[in-house]
């Protein structure tokens, strides 16, 4: 009789992988672009309002233009914000385009319940030229997770016992086959919502942070901060100079004094 019920068991939980693992392998969430997405994006206005879920997680886009002597004291100021609000930066880039000026693009993770008084702190130190928010809804999920995690444990739970009754030695392999299998789909589903979790935990904003865009090659401005520029390389490159010369120089002059008393 407890054979009988074993190889029923066995046969069901076969039936039940099977269908499982055609849903096991949900994609990582993308965050590339919405054509992409695997669940739902709501992209909204300055004045719009995150959706209301349980599991939301929310990024942004932005970009701001600077002038010249205002770009270094933006980019600390920022930076500095991203500490107060005990956020963190996991990506910099800096470039520059062909008339010279700089770009700084950093990406910052907010704590979620900061996150939408941050975008306010950091508006304050430089206006938005643009910004995209969005919020992805990521709710049914999780919920998915959790009752896909509950079926698995107590299949475990099941088996666990059939395993405790089992005589043969081969009845108890085969249970700790299938016992193997379940612990594996149990970690996958709980790496998953782990990774949803601090998705959810921390928003992102990256902000592209631009030196004079939109300043005019043609224009009388891009020559004055140009001009501007190159002075301070030379006068950079003069003190430079100066600090190596000057004792160089003295040197030999002195060289020069002793060899005429000679």
């Amino acid at each position: 009789m407890k054979n009988l019920k074993l190889l029923f068991f066995l046969l069901t939980f076969s039936f039940c992988s099977q269908s499982s693992e055609m849903t096991m392998g949900m994609p990582e969430p993308y965050f590339g672009g919405t054509e992409d997405m695997a669940f739902s994006e709501t992209s909204l206005s300055r004045d719009g309002s995150f959706s209301q879920g349980d599991y939301i997680i929310k990024t942004a886009y932005a970009s701001t233009d600077v002038s010249s002597s205002n770009f270094e004291n933006t980019i600390d100021e920022v930076e500095d914000l991203v500490k107060n609000y005990n956020g963190n930066i996991s990506n910099t880039y800096l470039s520059t385009n062909y008339q010279g000026l700089k770009s700084y693009n950093l990406t910052m993770n907010i704590p979620a319940e900061e996150f939408e008084s941050f975008l306010l702190k950091v508006e304050e130190i430089s206006k938005f030229t643009n910004i995209n928010l969005n919020a992805n809804d990521v709710t049914k999920y999780v919920l998915d997770i959790d009752s896909r995690l509950k079926s698995l444990k107590d299949e475990k739970k099941a088996l666990e016992e059939i395993k405790e009754e089992a005589v043969s030695t081969s009845d108890k392999l085969q249970v700790q086959s299938q016992l193997r299998y379940i612990n594996q789909d149990i970690q996958v589903l709980e790496g998953q919502k782990e990774y949803y979790e601090n998705s959810v935990s921390y928003s992102t904003l990256t902000l592209d942070i631009r030196e004079g865009s939109g300043v005019s090659l043609f224009s009388w401005n891009y020559y004055v901060q140009r001009a501007l520029n190159w002075i301070e390389s030379i006068i950079g490159f003069g003190v430079s100079f100066g600090i190596i010369a000057v004792p160089l120089l003295l040197l030999l002059l002195g060289f020069k004094k002793f060899r005429s008393k000679s």
